[in-house]
């Protein structure tokens, strides 16, 4: 199966409408990644060349409409398919039209097609048509494949009536969005404002604390991955227009800047936003923006938990449990046990999270309690924090008191991480010995359950780290329950700890527990599954 291909399609629009989803599905079988689809039907009669490839096909409704249909039924039958209708040879008006060529990203390995014209000059002269589609299409394979589409374009097709009028364009379109996880509904509501713009797309993309009202906020793309997500996909389906993105923090972003822009595309769920833009474009005596709304996308894949639409917030919490970033190279860690070190601030869920992996199989070291015999009396740390910190923290029976020493450290940073340089190493120590045990068991699996893991430098000892997590205002909420703080004395505890966005970072798996249990035991239960598939082939050599 081909990562990228190029469809091209030579039906007239209003025969090829409702044979749309058997041709995403037939091309589903073919390619598993990136679908350049090419709508051309002035080549049903012509001579393959680069001037047949981009002669112009008028924008219409009917046009529009059927873009519409390949992202639609691109969603429903493989949602995984990358689906990019090409734009630039689609225009309002033939007679102005000036041929764009198209620069594409992906390499091309197949070429689709219904057209048997198109299959006949494969056959005669296939490495002339090669030559051809690079001059169109610049990322073709020169081992590209041919397949002709097994869909019966013959079969008697019942027309709708549809609006031949032609489409109504605009000079500067304007949209914004978080773009995050660039999905089905993004490139719709993106190929619409291609699809009406003729001169300058100006794309608002959402940061800083915009982005923090959205569910799992934590776990949103960077700004500049999304940024370049969204440049690309616009160069290359409409390489004619000037593309801008501009980084917004409100909802108005460049339209209460820019008084030469015409129109806006909005979503079904931010149309309101649109009428909000156009009242202070009024306040400012700016031109009204032309409205369009794009109807949202249904996601067939939706869990009972998550949205029934695709949306980016979906697709954040289908990467809990899952492999955020690649595993760090760590030779100087045996093979096994295999270790994995769970972080995460207070009230995240790490012990429920723990307790789960125990199910399965895992050994859990807990460093919170390791921690407790690296105080003992008559150890090294024992001796080093006496001699740090005087007789004064001892208890009558000459045990180090931690409440005492933890009164002394917390309110001097100084002193907390001079402790901390006497106590880590030592719960290092006795962590790699109860690992050492583990492992003369037979275990498969260990896990290290520390808060403080990134902080101490223990994720070296580790092949992968889980971060628990959630969001700050649940956290308090959770302390002040449980450990019966005030919000101020929970809001310290928090604010101490690093934050959730760097544990994230560092981090190669996440699990969030703000839901329900059984949504955080799903997740484990998920990261289990995949670990198993991770590290098979370290356990298959140990047999």
């Amino acid at each position: 199966m081909a990562r990228s291909g190029l469809l091209i399609l030579t039906q007239p629009l209003s025969h090829l409408k409702s044979l749309i989803p058997q041709v995403v599905k037939e091309a589903s079988e073919s390619v598993s990644g990136t679908l350049y689809i090419c709508l051309q039907p002035a080549l049903q009669d012509r001579h393959v060349t680069q001037d047949s490839l981009l002669q112009p096909v008028l924008s219409t409704q009917e046009m529009q409409m059927l873009i519409r249909d390949f992202y639609m039924s691109g969603s429903k039958v493989c949602h995984t398919l990358d689906i990019r209708v090409l734009l630039s040879h689609i225009c309002p008006n033939l007679s102005t039209f000036q041929p764009v060529a198209y620069s594409l990203k992906k390499k091309m390995s197949v070429l689709l097609s219904d057209s048997v014209a198109l299959q006949d000059v494969w056959n005669d002269d296939k490495i002339s048509l090669v030559d051809v589609l690079q001059t169109v299409f610049k990322n073709i394979s020169p081992d590209i494949q041919f397949q002709l589409l097994n869909t019966n374009f013959s079969q008697k097709v019942t027309s709708s009536q549809t609006s031949l009028s032609v489409l109504r364009t605009f000079p500067n379109v304007v949209v914004g969005g978080t773009f995050d996880y660039l999905h089905a509904g993004h490139k719709l509501l993106l190929n619409e404002c291609c699809l009406l713009c003729d001169q300058k797309l100006t794309v608002g993309i959402t940061d800083g604390d915009r982005n923090k009202k959205k569910v799992l906020w934590e776990l949103i793309e960077p700004y500049a991955d999304r940024e370049k997500e969204v440049v690309r996909f616009v160069t290359e389906v409409k390489p004619g227009i000037i593309m801008e993105p501009v980084k917004i923090f409100d909802a108005f972003g460049p339209t209460k800047t820019d008084p030469n822009l015409d129109c806006i595309v909005v979503s079904q769920e931010t149309k309101e936003g649109a009428k909000m833009v156009n009242e202070e474009r009024l306040k400012l005596g700016f031109s009204q923006l032309e409205v369009v709304v794009i109807d949202l996308i249904d996601d067939v894949c939706h869990t009972d938990d998550e949205e029934s639409k695709v949306s980016s917030s979906s697709i954040r919490k289908r990467l809990l449990g899952t492999l955020l970033r690649p595993l760090p190279y760590r030779p100087n860690i045996p093979k096994t046990p295999y270790r994995i070190g769970v972080s995460g601030g207070i009230a995240s869920g790490k012990s429920n999270v723990c307790s789960e992996l125990e199910k399965f199989g895992a050994k859990i070291i807990n460093c919170d309690l390791l921690g407790h015999k690296a105080y003992v009396k008559g150890t090294d740390a024992y001796h080093a924090i006496i001699k740090e910190f005087g007789h004064s923290v001892l208890d009558d029976n000459k045990e180090i008191n931690r409440r005492l020493l933890g009164s002394v450290v917390f309110n001097d940073k100084s002193k907390l991480t001079t402790l901390n340089s006497i106590v880590w190493p030592a719960i290092q120590q006795l962590a790699e010995e109860e690992i050492e045990f583990h492992r003369k068991t037979g275990a498969t699996v260990v896990v290290l359950e520390a808060a403080v893991l990134i902080e101490a430098g223990w994720d070296s000892m580790v092949h992968e780290i889980w971060a628990t997590f959630v969001p700050r205002e649940e956290a308090i909420r959770r302390v002040v329950e449980r450990n019966g703080l005030s919000e101020t004395e929970a809001e310290k505890r928090i604010d101490s700890q690093i934050s959730n966005v760097e544990r994230i970072e560092k981090s190669n798996v996440v699990i969030c527990s703000l839901w329900e249990y059984e949504v955080t035991r799903r997740q484990v239960q998920k990261a289990w599954s995949l670990l198993q598939d991770r590290i098979k082939p370290a356990t298959q050599n140990k047999l």
